[in-house]
């Protein structure tokens, strides 16, 4: 009596074409934000982006369209991103408002700090003074409308009136982007530690019921 073959390794399964799709949106996507942070807006081609991802630009431009197309997907991306380090912060937050604030703060610093940030920042400038309707209002559903539903969600149930919020938001906002410029431009790279502390508590103070 023969012995049973054995069955050998277990074979790979093939990728559908949704998940081969998938894989090279990201690596576009993720070689033109390398290309905007390390070249600048102006030097990232199309070219220099297909080179970068090792995909042929006829392949990129079937998925995507043109490279308007492939900025307005790292736009996206961007969206994407942050949704996941605010998820970070509802799920993290503590009871009260200055620990939600604190949580806010952090997740918000490690964004503006990630290249992908940067890349959607130069975006933004770009095409406010090109008038690119598209991206402009990715990122104002971005930076208002995203923004706004979790600061409402996070300090909603305090009976924090709304121009309080509003005005605590862009504070915050506006500091974190501040902080982050200047980290770009000097060759330190500093952390901001006591700045970030000094941050949530001013945030928090404006916050307070008698501030």
């Amino acid at each position: 009596m023969t012995a049973p073959k054995s069955a050998g390794p277990k074979a790979r399964r093939r990728r559908t074409q949704e998940e081969r799709s998938a894989t090279t949106r990201e690596k576009v996507i993720r070689a033109a934000i390398d290309c905007i942070v390390e070249e600048g807006l102006h030097n990232t081609t199309a070219a220099r982006i297909a080179a970068r991802s090792g995909v042929t630009w006829g392949a990129i431009a079937h998925q995507f369209g043109d490279k308007d197309s492939v900025f307005l997907a790292v736009v996206e991306w961007n969206t994407e991103i942050y949704q996941r380090h605010l998820n970070v912060a509802m799920e993290t937050a503590g009871a009260s408002p200055a620990e939600r604030l604190g949580a806010l703060i952090d997740v918000t610093w490690n964004y503006i700090n990630e290249p992908a940030s940067f890349a959607f920042n130069e975006l933004i400038i770009h095409n406010r003074a090109s008038s690119n309707a598209k991206i402009v209002e990715q990122q104002d559903e971005l930076s208002n409308k995203l923004m706004k539903s979790v600061w409402d969600r996070l300090f909603g149930g305090f009976d924090i009136p709304a121009e309080k919020l509003e005005t605590a938001r862009n504070f915050v906002l506006a500091t974190l982007q501040g902080l982050s410029l200047m980290r770009l431009i000097t060759h330190r790279r500093p952390k901001f530690k006591k700045e970030l502390v000094a941050l949530k508590q001013f945030a928090a103070q404006m916050l307070a019921p008698d501030s």
